[in-house]
């Protein structure tokens, strides 16, 4: 039972991490990263509700989550087991 839900754990962890990848390259990039650095404050909550930058900048958030979810769940499993 273990070895399968490592298995399991681990294919969805992978999954995940290359949807996060995905979603975030197709994200488009407003400013350049220096100026980034200028004091120049974007946020992800701006963008319009229903728009394309919008879904991915969610999609990315909820990626992001789900990712530390399974990192500590395949952390538990792995140290119990």
């Amino acid at each position: 039972m273990s070895l399968v839900l490592k298995i399991v754990l681990g294919i969805l962890y992978i999954l995940v991490c290359i949807a996060t990848v995905i979603i975030t390259l197709l994200q488009e990039s407003k400013e350049s990263g220096v100026s980034a650095l200028g004091g120049v404050e974007t946020s992800m909550f701006d963008k319009k509700n229903g728009t394309k930058e919008a879904f991915l900048a969610r999609a990315t958030v909820a990626l992001g989550i789900i990712f530390a979810l399974f990192a500590i769940a395949l952390t538990i499993v792995y140290r119990l087991v």
